[in-house]
Formats: C-alpha cells, structure tokens, sequence
C-alpha cells in the first residue's frame, strides 16, 4: 500500500469568528449540532461567566500544543510537558493538527490531533481540558470523535480511521489552592458512519434525532436511585467502620470475648495468621504438572458492574 498524504478539505477557516467557509457557502460546525441533538440542556445550570473562563483556558491549552507542534516553541506549562508525555508513552505519531475535514456540502470541523498508524491508517484525538469528565461530556466526544472519522475517511477515499482518544488534560489551581491536576489518554469506542451521517441529517432537517445509544427513560431513574442507594451504603459503612473499630478497642481493653445485648452477639476475634497458595507462581515453578487434576469449574452468572 501506497503511503497516503492527506487531502486538504478547501475550506477556509475564520479563527477569530469560528466560522468555516467553502465557495462563498458558510458550513456548520458539528460541535453545537451534536450538543443541541444530544445534551442540550448540558449547561444550562452553569454561569456565563464560568463557561467563558472554562472556554478561555480550553483555547490557551489547545494554542501552547498547536504552538509546539508547529513551531516547536515549548512554553514550559504542565499542560504541553504532559501532552508530549501522552504521545511518546504511547507512541502516537503526529501527523497533522488542527486539521479541516468537511463533507464539501454542509459540515466541517477541525481535529485537534491526527497520528499516523501506517501508510494508509490514522488516528484521531481531541484535547479536552475539564475539570470532570461526566457521561454526558463522554457521549458527546464520542460523537464528535466518530464524525470526525467519518468526514476523515469520507476526506480521504483510501485511508481507515483505526482508534479514536480523548487527551484530557488539566492543571488548574482550585480556590482551596489545591492543584487539579489531570494527564489522561482516553480510548473512545467508534460510533457507525450511518448512526453519524443521521444524526447530522437530522439537524439539517429540524428534527430530534433519536440516539440509539440513550438510556431508556425508565431505566435513567433507576440509575439515579441506585446511584443515591449506594451514595448511602458507603456512607453507612463507614459509620458502622468506626463503630466496629471503636467496639473492638472496647472489648480489648476490657479483654472481653463476647457481649450479648438486644439479641446481637458481639465476638471478638483474635489476631491470626492466613495461609494461601500462589498458584501462578506454582505453575511456573513446576510446568510439567498437569493441574486440571485438581483444578475445580464452575459457573458464574452474569452480573452488572457499577461505578460511580
């Protein structure tokens, strides 16, 4: 396979106005599209005032790395030592930044970062600086990522799009002066060409797009009440933690064994030694052993995870 150059989109760029242009037609970014499809509610709850100083440290960040891979002008902030951490730890090869990809007709976007896979294969990431990185905010870069791989690929006839990232990277001074320090590759799952294409087509038309990836209704207020519900478990254990520890310096002290009291049996037990076998290390020790001899199967039912 030939090596492949990347095409130019032709669309002309407005920085200071964020506005993109093709023939004398002015495109849309996706950004706002895919925030008014998906979360359009997102920040509504947030001041104005924070959202421009969110935005104003998001472009300073994405200017010092732009600087640096242009230029070569490192300016000696956090934010750029951790980004050329990211990329030579995991070996991400740059081959474009801030780079136009349109579908010539209605949309363009520029990519924060493009790395080279190999002749023909890229990948794409884009650099977020937040201070959380909620569900909404991860869904949303999701999208974002894959119509960008979407309109690359469409860009750029032969080449593939193989993983897409989010680089998430933040050193912000709180009010309590503690430093919020955050150096993060974030590996995104690819959302289908056709789910993308829909969704746009959607906004084109004035219509909701119906996101095949939402949770159900129902099953988003179960999720909040699962979420209060374990909110209030951990809480509770470690109320009955320090109550436990606290009983037991009791029954120590008093060199107690057991307290029975309204039915409760209180038992201390005494310090001990626990012996267990490093299979792993065993197996390598003694190769020529067949364990499946002792080796005992069973089934485990599927479960579901949850993290908070």
């Amino acid at each position: 396979m030939a090596r492949i150059e990347l095409t130019q989109s032709g669309v002309l760029f407005n920085e200071e106005l964020h506005e993109y242009w093709l023939d004398g037609k002015q495109l849309s970014g996706i950004t706002e599209a895919l925030r008014k499809q998906l979360h359009p509610d997102m920040y509504s709850s947030i001041p104005k005032r924070i959202l421009e100083q969110a935005a104003e440290y998001g472009t300073s960040v994405h200017k010092s790395i732009e600087l640096f891979q242009k230029e070569w002008i490192n300016n000696g902030s956090v934010e750029v030592q951790d980004f050329i951490q990211i990329c030579k730890d995991n070996s991400l090869i740059h081959e474009a930044s801030e780079y136009t990809v349109s579908d010539g007709k209605n949309w363009a976007s520029n990519i924060d970062q493009v790395y080279r896979t190999s002749d023909d294969t890229f990948s794409l990431a884009d650099i977020k600086t937040y201070s959380k990185m909620t569900a909404e905010k991860l869904e949303l870069a999701r999208y974002q990522l894959s119509c960008y791989a979407y309109f690359f690929e469409m860009q750029n006839k032969k080449a593939k799009v193989d993983r897409l990232y989010i680089i998430h990277l933040r050193n912000k001074t709180m009010k309590s002066g503690k430093v919020e320090h955050i150096s993060d590759l974030i590996p995104i799952e690819r959302i289908p060409a056709d789910i993308c294409k829909e969704l746009l087509d959607c906004e084109l038309r004035g219509e909701q797009f119906k996101n095949p990836f939402a949770v159900p209704e129902e099953i988003a207020f179960q999720i909040s009440r699962v979420k209060e519900l374990i909110e209030m478990k951990n809480e509770a254990e470690e109320e009955l933690a320090a109550i436990k520890a606290n009983i037991l310096t009791s029954m120590e002290f008093l060199d107690v064994k057991t307290w029975v009291l309204n039915n409760i049996r209180l038992t201390r037990k005494l310090p001990t030694t626990r012996t267990s076998l490093n299979l792993a290390m065993l197996k390598t020790d003694h190769p020529e052993t067949d364990y499946g001899l002792y080796e005992r199967v069973s089934n485990v039912s599927g479960s579901l995870a949850i993290a908070i």
